[in-house]
């Protein structure tokens, strides 16, 4: 029986300045797991400034996953933060090794924890028709069409990442509804991409300040 990609894993999450970095390469080796990051920040490669990602003597002590994976100037939604944390989870699993998922991006821990409704299957007919029409017209105006109906994705994606200002008129042509409003939807559903709970979840604060 093929087991679900977050099956047996475990979750630490707080704010930056908790401990939790240092906490978590100490759970990793007591449980024999991996760490994938659950930071979006620390996707993007020269994001270094202010996100706390672990040091070489880090991922060297445990091995890391989902950083630096990322150029600043591409986009990474929870959906595909999603998936790509999924392929990760069957990897380590396919090694014999446990997951331990360590961040503090709350989107990140509600996807994993509630799943994410990914929207409606694809319209081969209607993304050829879209593709035609991002050709002859150009891909921006592609984008200002999307930007009419769905504000929110067109001010998440590049007027050239065609490929996804397609997906999002897709979304909004075959049920009227944006993609953006598909992508907030939370809950135990058939369709959820993740399909099974945490073993276990922890959640850091910081330290109050000495004095306060």
């Amino acid at each position: 029986m093929a087991v679900a990609p977050f099956e047996n894993a475990f979750a630490l999450t707080g704010p930056t300045g908790s401990g939790k970095s240092q906490l978590a390469l100490t759970l990793a080796e007591h449980l024999g797991a991996e760490i994938v990051s659950m930071d979006s920040m620390a996707l993007y490669r020269g994001m270094d400034i202010g996100t706390a990602k672990p040091t070489v003597d880090d991922r060297r002590r445990v091995p890391h996953h989902l950083l630096d994976v990322l150029d600043p100037w591409e986009s990474a939604s929870v959906a595909w933060w999603l998936r790509r944390a999924a392929e990760c989870c069957r990897e380590i699993s396919g090694r014999g090794r446990r997951v331990l998922f360590v961040g503090g991006t709350p989107l990140y821990l509600k996807a994993l924890l509630r799943g994410l409704f990914d929207g409606p299957p694809a319209d081969e007919d209607l993304r050829r028709r879209l593709t035609e029409e991002a050709e002859r017209l150009g891909a921006p105006t592609l984008h200002a069409r999307l930007a009419t109906v769905d504000a929110v994705s067109a001010g998440r994606l590049h007027p050239n990442d065609v490929r996804r200002v397609i997906r999002a008129l897709e979304v909004w042509e075959l049920t009227g509804r944006p993609l953006s409003e598909w992508q907030t939807q939370w809950g135990e559903r058939k369709d959820t991409l993740a399909p099974s709970p945490l073993v276990g979840e922890g959640f850091l604060t910081p330290s109050p300040l000495v004095g306060e």
